[in-house]
């Protein structure tokens, strides 16, 4: 499964504005909470360790590994973002981190995870 976005970490342009917010165009994306798909899901540890995946409300947060990922509480990770959030890699850079929840999952044709995630 391929991965969503640009895959470029142009996605963001990592100046500030004076304001004090990110990027240009006045609103600052790192703090703003964002849902998304998870990706190679069948490819991370905890799927592989469990073949399944964790139950809907499970607490995540976000991880920077060469790529960024959503991982449980103790660090294992469940599935990749879309290259179109490479932005928050940034942000975390920043200082910021990330918590979610698992919002909706499937396992038949494919491990499918949808997660919301906030700014801390």
């Amino acid at each position: 499964m391929g991965s969503t976005g640009s895959g470029n970490f142009s996605d963001y342009s990592g100046s500030r504005n004076n304001d004090g917010t990110g990027g240009t165009s006045g609103v600052d994306r790192c703090r703003q909470a964002f849902s998304c798909s998870l990706e190679e899901i069948e490819l991370c540890d905890y799927f592989r360790m469990h073949a399944a995946l964790p139950p809907v409300g499970t607490e995540l947060v976000i991880v920077h590994q060469k790529r960024l990922f959503a991982a449980t509480q103790q660090g294992v990770k469940v599935g990749a973002l879309p290259t179109s959030f490479n932005y928050l890699a940034a942000c975390m850079k920043d200082g910021l981190s990330y918590v979610g929840v698992f919002t909706a999952s499937t396992i038949l044709p494919i491990p499918v995870v949808s997660a919301d995630f906030t700014a801390q």
